[in-house]
């Protein structure tokens, strides 16, 4: 991993923060309809630009002294946090100007958020991943209250920014603990003799942090109250594009955590997020608690966000308890494998993207054909709404489709991925309570579809639908659906296809990973080999004699 300049690597950040500038200057100077016409154009625009700022970049990966990094797994999470960011300017249209909401802050406070985000998903110091945190949370705080008239959305936003501040205190004590075990702040560092005690208790409290901001059980008690105040098209930002950016922070503290424990670490900068770690015994025997920790949090959130939002009528404490279930699925990706086992996110970034798009879309589609208020996102109130909204209905029904994991979607690729890989680490039973919680959640969700289709009109809320909105939302259930038919355009094509071509293997890419001699003093020195374009399988350590002594590809 190369350095990298400022303006390429922060690049897409730049942009939107520029964009959230641009729609906070202007916002004094227009009238209330200018203020819903422009600001989210400018808003969405920004995100494009952002996005296409980020594919236009390098793939190798690069990194900005030790603190943020960029490779290609990070940037397929934050260009699920840009879509996902794109989609709610378009929600945000629809509703804000149905409500007639007087001010537009809103579209500015979602770009300063999404900055946070994106800053939280390149993190690999954790103090850039504190800074991502709060400049993310505190833009949402205000986006969790914006119906200051209701008793409910105040009621949220206290209980958020409470819990919010006291996990954030927890978070960085962690941080200071950890500091004070290794002598550094970046992710992966090697802890000082003796101080063993301190690293973990320190490692302990950054992670409950970030279980907080993902919702996991048992620190999920905040998921439902905020949820349900906050506007629909917030609540679906908040699981979407807030969840993305703190599972990537957790994904990379995880993984680095292990790679340094295994005597595994890049010849240069931060390890890339795409890489493979092979356990060693010393590893696996250091972070056994950590691993059945993570499992247990995950088998709670799934029961508990399942058989909770079985119980539910309102459909935003429904997705809330569901966000729980969700986040449940992506800490199985990180439970690690046993000794001698190979640990890789592949199925965590794939599930984190498509869940993103869907989540995003699913509140922007039911905001759409509620109430003014979102009072009527209710069973009752949405019953047959789908056939007075036609195209809302159809998008509502396809993400929700896919967030179900139901094929042919990317949540039923994300959902696949992850248990295959659990049954690869040996946890099989694990991945058999995964795919029993993943047909119970499918119930509430088809539930909603069903409800949305065939029950009777209480009222008719035609609503012309905004161009930006129709826009995003056809996008991304286009992406939902096409994302399936081709994994290998994700991660799993950078991880996979580098063990494929053993008999031409090209070094011309190579990512150095070194193994300590303390650890392997019979392998000094590790690299993954890159292969060449389309090919499958999970990537192999190769040690450098024999990379070296293999032929080379053209």
């Amino acid at each position: 991993m190369l350095p990298a300049d400022v303006f390429p690597l922060f690049t897409p950040a730049l942009l939107a923060a520029i964009g959230g500038l641009i729609c906070l200057a202007l916002e004094p100077f227009l009238g209330k309809s200018g203020k819903h016409s422009v600001l989210p154009w400018i808003g969405g625009l920004a995100m494009v630009a952002a996005g296409i700022a980020l594919v236009s970049q390098s793939a190798a990966p690069a990194h900005f002294h030790d603190i943020f990094a960029m490779d290609p797994a990070r940037q397929w999470l934050c260009l699920g946090i840009l879509a996902a960011a794109a989609i709610s300017f378009g929600g945000l249209q629809q509703t804000l100007s149905r409500d007639k909401f007087p001010g537009g802050e809103p579209y500015a406070l979602t770009a300063f958020a999404t900055v946070g985000a994106l800053l939280m998903a390149m993190a690999v110091d954790t103090i850039a991943l504190f800074i991502g945190i709060e400049l993310a949370s505190l833009a949402i705080y205000a986006l969790v209250g914006l119906r200051r008239h209701r008793l409910e959305s105040n009621e949220a936003l206290f209980k958020y920014f409470v819990m919010g501040a006291i996990f954030s205190a927890i978070f960085l004590y962690g941080a200071a603990l950890s500091y004070g075990a290794t002598g550094s702040t970046h992710f992966g560092a090697a802890v000082l003799d003796g101080r063993t005690g301190l690293y973990q208790l320190g490692s302990t409290l950054l992670v409950i942090g970030l279980l907080f901001k993902v919702g996991a059980v048992p620190f999920h008690f905040w998921t439902a109250d905020a949820y349900t105040g906050a506007p629909s098209v917030v609540t679906g930002f908040m699981a979407a594009v807030i969840k993305v950016g703190a599972f990537a922070g957790l994904g990379s503290f995880v993984l680095a955590s292990l790679a340094q424990a295994s005597g595994v670490h890049p010849l240069v900068g931060p390890l890339p997020l795409d890489s493979a770690v092979v356990l060693t015994a010393h590893a696996a025997e250091t972070h056994e608690r950590l691993g059945v920790a993570i499992l247990i949090i995950a088998l709670l959130s799934l029961m508990v966000g399942n058989f909770s939002a079985l119980r539910q009528t309102s459909v935003r404490r429904m997705l809330a308890f569901s966000s729980v279930a969700h986040a449940g699925y992506v800490l199985l990706a990180l439970v690690p494998a046993q000794a001698g086992g190979t640990v890789q996110l592949t199925g965590f970034v794939y599930y984190l993207l498509g869940y993103a798009i869907a989540t995003a879309g699913a509140f922007a589609a039911l905001a759409a054909v509620s109430s003014r208020d979102d009072l009527g996102d209710d069973l009752d109130g949405l019953s047959g709404q789908g056939r007075a909204h036609p195209f809302h209905g159809l998008m509502a029904t396809v993400f929700l489709v896919s967030i179900a994991g139901i094929p042919p979607t990317v949540g039923f690729m994300g959902k696949y991925l992850i248990f295959s890989d659990l049954v690869g680490k040996g946890n099989v039973a694990a991945a058999a309570f995964g795919m029993l919680m993943a047909v119970i959640g499918a119930a509430y969700y088809l539930r909603l579809v069903i409800t949305l289709w065939t029950g009777s009109r209480v009222e008719e809320r035609r609503v012309a639908p905004h161009a930006l909105s129709s826009c995003t939302l056809a996008v991304a259930a286009v992406a939902v659906i096409a994302l399936v038919a081709a994994p290998g355009w994700l991660v799993p094509r950078t991880m996979l296809e580098k063990a494929e071509r053993p008999e031409k293997p090209a070094l011309t890419q190579t990512r150095g990973i070194s193994t300590s001699q303390a650890e392997q003093p019979a392998a000094v020195e590790y690299r993954l080999i890159e292969a060449a374009p389309g090919a499958t399988g999970a990537p192999t350590p190769v040690p450098v004699k024999a990379a070296l002594a293999a032929p080379a590809g053209p």
